[in-house]
């Protein structure tokens, strides 16, 4: 009798113990880390994304600014084919075209453009008064897009810091790859950016003593805070 009732009372044990761990497995199942994971994830990616969007429209603006001031500067030094492939590039970006190709180009051609423009300012002795109202006329719309620009810094740091801990929080490599093909741009933008922008800054100051140097009408310009 004594055995009979020590069997029944483990058997009741043991189910018991089982229901309970069943309880617990299914609450657990709608537990939210609170370090993130699971549908977070999910919710992270798309968060970052949106960022992203945002941030390629606002620096297809800014530098749909830069060309086309770079492409006055252009005109100003005689170079009217390189003029018109900055206008077109700009009117491009201007007009909502936040592509990986359309990005990454203007990036690059803003950067090679910067470079040749600043060599022939350098260059320059006798500038035509032709050149010099084309000059003019480029000054206020170039450090306008140039101080544009600038104000992307923190931003582009921002996402680029955001986008690569929302890479390193996924651990499966298919969303992985995913994640690195959506941000592409972004990330490619965080990159090459900073080191243009930091540049145009330079170039801005430069042109303004190129400016000051010939005799230009430098005003408005001046007051044009590039921090």
């Amino acid at each position: 009798m004594k055995n009979k009732m020590k069997i029944t009372y483990v058997t009741f044990l043991l189910l018991g113990l089982g229901f309970s761990n069943l309880t617990e497995a299914q609450s657990f199942g709608n537990f939210k880390n609170p370090l993130g994971g699971g549908d977070d994830k999910k919710e992270s990616s798309g968060d970052i994304s949106a960022i992203q969007e945002k941030l390629l429209v606002d620096l297809s603006d800014a530098l749909g600014d830069v060309l086309d001031a770079q492409s006055i500067i252009a005109e100003a030094q005689g170079n009217a084919e390189l003029a018109k492939k900055l206008s077109n590039t700009s009117d491009k970006l201007k007009g909502g075209d936040v592509s990986k190709d359309s990005i990454q180009g203007a990036l690059t051609t803003s950067k090679d453009t910067l470079k040749a423009q600043q060599e022939t300012m350098n260059q320059s002795e006798n500038v035509s008064a032709e050149s010099k109202a084309l000059y003019a006329k480029a000054l206020v719309p170039y450090i306008k897009a140039v101080a544009k620009t600038s104000k992307l810094s923190g931003p582009i740091k921002d996402f680029t810091k955001e986008a690569q801990n929302s890479i390193r929080n996924i651990k499966n490599p298919m969303q992985i790859r995913k994640l690195k093909k959506t941000l592409d741009t972004g990330l490619f933008v965080g990159k090459n950016a900073p080191a243009l922008i930091g540049n145009l800054a330079k170039s801005s100051k430069d042109l303004l003593t190129f400016a000051k140097k010939n005799d230009l009408d430098t005003s408005g310009a001046d007051e044009i805070s590039l921090d």
